[in-house]
């Protein structure tokens, strides 16, 4: 599906958006750690040069004591003061090297040098940057992994819903077909005509079927025409196909005109009449227009949920006993998505409002 595409390529860009973000945030972090040891190793150099100087030793005795210290003299300094890594610091009687991660003093006093390999302050590296990088990237991954999973799951799982709407709607179009002919042979036309209208109800039931099967799948193109509100709240309430409407109440609906798919946004408006009147306590539903907005007023228990959850396919709420697949308001929010208009839900003086916010 396009849309699963456009969600993971979605997911894989933040993903490495934030991979690159975490690989910059460490080299100064690197950078920091190098700098601080560093220090470290020079206070502790100049400690050791203000007591040869204070000292006034010898070469014999500089030797001797940075021996003592862990240092070892180098026999041949040339190589190592050519070909250094890096010069560290250079002050008023010594300079630092690093070479190989070895950290190298050359004592310059005014009678003498000599060039000395500290074995016990090597530049010691410590990895902990890298294997926090490498904890937080092998998480990224399996967070990744996990949000992918769920995406194939939830696509797998749509698809097999699809198949199976597909199936039965197509396994009950011919015994429909075969009903209604059957029903046209009744002698009594009082019965023949029941018969044929209730074989004709569910062949538009199926037809509905599948209309929602395409908006789930995002495989409808709707057709848009002119249609007056008043007509497209009368064609909603004839798609309930109930044999009485007085529980269903319509007031200041106007014939002002509207650009719309008018089987869509009659399934849409359909579906909020069926749900308000499932679901109130007295079984009414008042339809109302108030500035330029479809009001589905019915007296009942607010939802127990924000509204945008039910905009999720299948969310299926099985608080209630009358629960479907979870398909209603997801069917609602797609249509009118599809119309530039949206849905918005109000709970006031214990009446449930919804609100079709209609074009400008």
């Amino acid at each position: 599906m396009n849309l699963t595409l456009s969600l993971k390529t979605k997911i894989a860009i933040t993903f490495a958006f934030l991979f690159i973000l975490l690989i910059l945030a460490a080299l100064p972090f690197r950078h920091h750690q190098e700098r601080k040891a560093s220090e470290n190793v020079i206070q502790n150099y100049e400690r050791f040069m203000q007591h040869i100087k204070h000292e006034r030793l010898s070469k014999e005795n500089v030797i001797q004591y940075l021996q003592n210290l862990g240092f070892l003299e180098v026999k041949d300094p040339i190589e190592i003061l050519l070909f250094s890594d890096k010069q560290v610091i250079k002050k008023h009687g010594f300079e630092v090297f690093v070479v190989k991660d070895k950290y190298y003093l050359h004592v310059l006093a005014p009678h003498f040098r000599v060039l000395l390999q500290d074995t016990s302050n090597k530049f010691e590296r410590t990895y902990v940057d890298i294997f926090i990088i490498l904890f937080v990237v092998f998480l990224f991954i399996f967070i990744y992994y996990l949000i992918i999973k769920n995406i194939n799951d939830n696509e797998h799982q749509l698809k097999s819903r699809q198949l199976f709407l597909r199936t039965v709607m197509h396994e009950l179009k011919t015994p429909i077909a075969k009903g209604r002919i059957v029903g046209e042979l009744i002698d009594d036309e009082k019965q023949k005509n029941r018969i044929i209208t209730i074989f004709e109800k569910l062949n538009f039931l199926i037809d509905d079927f599948a209309k929602i099967e395409q908006i789930v799948s995002k495989n409808y193109n709707p057709n848009m025409f002119k249609y007056s509100i008043e007509k497209l709240v009368q064609k909603s309430i004839d798609m309930l196909l109930l044999e009485n409407t007085e529980n269903i109440v319509s007031e200041n609906i106007s014939t002002k005109k509207i650009n719309v798919d008018a089987d869509l946004f009659a399934m849409a408006l359909k579906n909020l009449i069926d749900n308000a009147l499932k679901y109130s306590n007295d079984s009414k539903v008042l339809i109302k227009e108030q500035n330029n907005t479809l009001l589905i007023i019915s007296n009942g228990e607010e939802l127990p949920k924000a509204l945008h959850e039910y905009f999720k396919a299948f969310h299926n709420d099985t608080k209630f006993k009358n629960h479907g697949m979870g398909l209603g308001l997801y069917i609602v929010n797609s249509i009118l998505q599809m119309h530039s208009m949206r849905l918005e839900y109000e709970y006031l003086d214990k009446q449930n409002v919804f609100k079709i916010i209609l074009e400008k």
